[in-house]
């Protein structure tokens, strides 16, 4: 799931549009902020995926909460990524 959202990191840029007339119409896109994150206690390295992967990919910080029967798991993905 990740490296499929990695795949689109690169995918993701502005293009020209054509209109009418002396105009020069484009769109640009860019990440939106901060992408908040609340991930329940089944499945939390699943969901955690699920979610992280869309938001960072696009260029998003994300700010996550687990629940409170599974703290370590954010823990644990947090340590791999470094």
């Amino acid at each position: 799931n990740l490296r499929y959202y990695a795949g689109w990191a690169d995918k993701i840029h502005g293009m020209t549009i054509p209109a009418d007339g002396p105009y020069h119409v484009q769109t640009l896109h860019e990440p939106i902020g901060v992408a908040g994150q609340i991930i329940p206690w089944n499945f939390p390295l699943l969901m955690l995926s699920w979610k992280i992967g869309p938001a960072l990919a696009c260029g998003n910080t994300v700010v996550l909460k687990t629940a409170e029967q599974t703290p370590l798991s954010a823990f644990y993905v947090a340590h791999l990524l470094q």
